[in-house]
């Protein structure tokens, strides 16, 4: 006996509707759902829906629990990736090499043109987020949203600073001020878009994105 690809549409129809809406938990779900529907139907001669019903009688807190838990979960994995990317040698490297370079090339400090590049990387990262979102075809993906919502807390942030870096009556006017959060942010825009791209990859190899 196995279940029918109605039956397993339905099980992902009802989780979705019950707000699991990330298609990676999901798909695990539905997996971990209709083997034990299955196996009650074997156990107690049910019909599908009677024992998909009363699997969910029982667990269906379980899930949604569950379903919480693993945003925190992924959540700490992107934030993990992140960290991982941004200290990796490649971009230390370029961030020191950038860094040098600025300070003794082009000195930040009475450059306002050059003060939005920062700007522009973070607007990079977050085209590259939602040209993947387009990809994803409407799907959404724990770890590809989430970093997202992180890389959008970010750019609020930047806002909230940037401040010093427009304003001509700004105390601040050192130029290793400057350089410093360009590079930093240079770094950091490279880690985003990195991670947003090995977890697109991730995820087309073991969902389908369609």
């Amino acid at each position: 006996m196995s279940l029918t690809k109605e039956n397993i549409k339905f099980i992902d129809t009802y989780l979705k509707n019950s707000d699991i809406m990330f298609t990676d938990v999901r798909t695990e779900m539905v997996d971990h759902v209709a083997t034990a529907v299955l196996e009650k139907m074997e156990e107690e001669n049910l019909t599908f829906y009677d024992a998909f019903k009363a699997y969910m009688v029982v667990h269906k807190k379980d899930l949604l629990k569950y379903n919480k838990q693993f945003k925190k979960t992924t959540d700490k994995i992107v934030l993990k990736s992140l960290f991982k990317k941004f200290t990796a040698p490649l971009n230390i490297c370029i961030m020191v090499a950038s860094f040098f370079l600025l300070i003794q090339f082009f000195p930040l400090g009475d450059k306002k043109f050059l003060k939005f590049v920062p700007f522009g990387f973070l607007i990079i990262a977050i085209l590259v987020y939602f040209f993947i979102g387009l990809k994803q075809r409407g799907q959404r993906l724990s770890g590809i949203e989430r970093t997202g919502l992180i890389l959008t807390l970010s750019f609020q942030l930047y806002n909230a600073f940037q401040n010093p870096f427009f304003n001509e009556n700004s105390v601040i006017t050192n130029d290793y001020y400057f350089t410093l959060v360009f590079v930093l942010l240079l770094g950091l825009s490279t880690a985003f878009i990195a991670v947003i791209l090995e977890l697109y990859k991730k995820y087309t190899n073991h969902y389908t994105i369609a």
